[in-house]
């Protein structure tokens, strides 16, 4: 009896370490992938309350936790996409600072596409704020940058995507 139990006890603690050993090393089915910016609509709205709404398709992964989106769309005649997208050229910039990372403009990194409208004001930081004019008809330099759960800060391009690009604006 003394040797069949210890020899009995061993078989069951082999199996149960077999039995659990696949699970415990299987990869989730929603294995994290870096996060990327689907699209981004061509028409930033500007509405009548003075916010402008950007609609865009993203997947990002990792969870809620930790996210950061940012959207700034600056206007003004020396405004474009390759060498004057910072808001010195600009006369108007809205911004999602007002409300960074909550409501509206939070993150959902599900590792599926979301389609989510959000909402942009003129930027508190902006060097011309107190003079800024409303968004109008035109174009505007749209930029959109996503940061997961696993981004470190500005430095770090892991867990970051982003879409830079000039889009029509359309005063509701």
């Amino acid at each position: 009896m003394r040797v069949k139990l210890p020899a009995a006890l061993f078989a069951a603690a082999a199996l149960g370490a077999i039995a659990v050993s696949p699970v415990a090393a299987a990869r989730p089915t929603g294995a994290y992938q870096q996060p990327v910016v689907n699209w981004v609509q061509p028409t930033v709205v500007a509405n009548a309350d003075g916010t402008a709404t950007v609609h865009v398709q993203y997947t990002c992964y990792g969870g809620n936790a930790h996210t950061h989106v940012y959207i700034g769309v600056k206007q003004g005649p020396e405004v474009n996409a390759t060498d004057h997208t910072s808001s010195q050229y600009a006369q108007t910039f809205y911004s999602t600072n007002w409300n960074p990372d909550s409501g509206s403009n939070a993150l959902t990194c599900n590792g599926h596409k979301v389609n989510q409208r959000f909402t942009l004001q003129p930027d508190e930081f902006f060097w011309n704020a107190a003079d800024a004019p409303a968004l109008s008809n035109g174009t505007a330099f749209v930029q959109v940058c996503i940061f997961d759960s696993t981004n470190t800060g500005e430095n770090d391009l892991n867990g970051f995507a982003f879409d830079y690009s000039m889009r029509k604006v359309v005063v509701d």
